[in-house]
């Protein structure tokens, strides 16, 4: 194979996201430029209430996989390579690659970078954390797939091979919160407790405080690299688990900056006059199918229940326009394809749906819809809609709200279900692995190992694991995503937001949203008085 080089470019674009909420909703929040007026003011505290702090793992990156942490871990720490708002991979730690067969990658590194500690960062440390990836108990392993050897092949050099060809690696070392650098030196001497509740990465901002259910504090790393060190001295997150209390607080002022789930609310706060950054829409609501008994083992009564569903009135109705229709893979992922009317099972036709069942030989099926009823209430609207339009085409839909804690087992562990059961999920690093947990042998959710209704896909998923090449991937991708339509093995209603961002621009300047949810335009803020 001839050998392919390429240089990354060394600057981001800013490019503005489509998605702005505006097209959803009358009510929704529009996209707005942020750039204030005036040069950036240096020093200074932003406040931001957020609504939880890491849990299980803390900040370690090689454990922590929360969303809770992501948000941090993005300022503490940073990824070989990045990417821009449109997706397009760019230059992080390292400045190119070269890529001279399908089984090697070889990466040259920045050079003058140090760690938050003052520690020189090199290859060694490359080393050091993919090892440690691969030692850790981590789910990030799944895009290391047949890494054999990770090697310094130079003071600012590293090499990757691997024993067969390995489609998501570059989207996995380019997406912000997988694989995070570590400094050995730090890294390597702190204990697991300390490596919970600090940082010392070669991010802009590290963890230098926390106290439990209070806040948390991250501190310029005066060591950046960067171009522009950041103009904020520190970043305070207040713990505000209630998100019409957070409202409250950016409303009268006590907090800069906050995140919400609930897009009704931060439509309020847009009404009152503060910015909401662009939302986008990352956050699919799947719902995973067990075919291996009772109704659902026809491939007819899936497609019945979803041409009897009318996603867009699930968006417009059941979460008041903040959603879009959508494949598993989320549509606010720059690289999903989108839905058009010619996806498969996707327009409503309820008649059709009937006559599905009729052939099926079961007019009036009954399913059975678990959920998580102790969280995220904003969405459940969207499963008692959903029962209203099943029972058009005769399908009863019973809903189950299931606490998280009954329900984690069917993710973790793969524990079984029955029926139907919507797991929400986030932004995947690369777009085959939106499709893996339910196709795959390892898959918790996978239900599909003797039913042949899933071989084409499952093959098309392998083809797209082993294809490195953008354009090609995304052909079959959009290929996978229009077959798993077709033979409904999982439903998706639509795709929401993770979190819609609000802040006060009188006090809180240079800040805009991305559509990774990673807040890495923190370097551009700064407050005034």
């Amino acid at each position: 194979m001839k050998p392919v080089h390429r240089i990354l470019r060394t600057t981001a674009i800013a490019a503005a996201v489509a998605l702005a909420l505006a097209a959803c909703s009358p009510g929704a929040s529009t996209t707005t430029d942020t750039a204030a007026s005036g040069d950036p003011v240096s020093g200074g505290t932003a406040v931001w209430a957020i609504g939880a702090q890491p849990t299980a793992g803390g900040v370690d990156p090689m454990i922590a996989t929360g969303l809770a942490a992501q948000t941090i871990m993005d300022q503490g720490y940073e990824t070989l390579l990045t990417k821009n708002d449109d997706g397009e991979i760019e230059p992080g730690l390292a400045l190119s690659y070269e890529q001279p067969d399908d089984l090697t990658y070889v990466f040259t590194l920045r050079e003058g970078v140090q760690f938050a500690d003052g520690s020189e960062f090199s290859a060694e440390d490359v080393v050091y954390s993919f090892t440690t990836y691969q030692q850790a108990t981590t789910s990030k392993k799944a895009y290391l797939g047949g890494l054999t050897s990770v090697v310094a092949s130079g003071d600012l050099e590293v090499t990757f091979t691997f024993s067969a060809p390995n489609g998501p690696f570059l989207n996995a070392v380019s997406h912000r919160e997988t694989f995070m650098i570590v400094g050995s030196e730090w890294y390597g001497a702190a204990t697991p407790e300390e490596r919970l509740r600090s940082t010392y990465g070669t991010g802009p901002f590290q963890v230098t405080a926390w106290e439990d259910g209070v806040s948390l504090t991250l501190t310029k790393n005066e060591f950046y690299w960067g171009e522009e060190t950041p103009y904020l001295d520190e970043i305070e997150l207040q713990v505000i688990t209630d998100e019409s209390t957070r409202l409250a607080a950016v409303q009268q002022g006590s907090v800069d900056a906050a995140y919400f789930n609930d897009g009704t609310l931060a439509s309020q706060a847009e009404q009152a006059g503060f910015t909401v950054g662009d939302a986008a829409y990352t956050q699919a609501l799947p719902i995973f199918v067990n075919p291996e008994s009772g109704p659902l083992s026809d491939v007819r009564v899936r497609q019945a229940i979803s041409l009897a569903l009318d996603r867009q009135a699930l968006v417009d109705t059941a979460m008041f326009g903040f959603g879009e229709v959508s494949y598993i893979t989320p549509s606010g992922d720059p690289v999903s394809p989108q839905v058009t009317e010619d996806t498969p099972y996707y327009t409503r036709d309820v008649d059709a749906a009937i006559e599905l069942l009729e052939e099926a030989g079961q007019p009036n099926p009954e399913i059975t819809l678990s959920y998580f009823g102790d969280a995220v209430a904003s969405q459940h609207p969207i499963y008692e809609l959903m029962q209203q339009q099943l029972l058009e085409a005769g399908i009863t839909l019973t809903l189950k709200a299931t606490p998280t804690a009954e329900l984690a087992p069917i993710f973790t562990a793969g524990e079984t279900f029955t029926d139907l059961v919507s797991l929400p999920w986030s932004y995947r690093a690369d777009p085959s692995f939106y499709f893996d947990p339910f196709l795959s042998d390892a898959g918790a959710m996978n239900h599909w190992d003797n039913n042949t209704d899933a071989d084409a896909a499952k093959a098309l998923l392998a083809e797209a694991k082993a294809t490195s090449d953008a354009d090609a991937k995304a052909d079959i991708i959009a290929e996978l995503a229009d077959e798993v339509a077709e033979q409904v093995l999982v439903l998706v209603p639509m795709t929401v937001p993770v979190n819609f961002e609000v802040w006060d621009t009188d006090g809180f300047n240079g800040y805009n949203s991305d559509p990774y949810g990673s807040r890495y335009r923190l370097t551009d803020a700064w407050v005034t008085e």
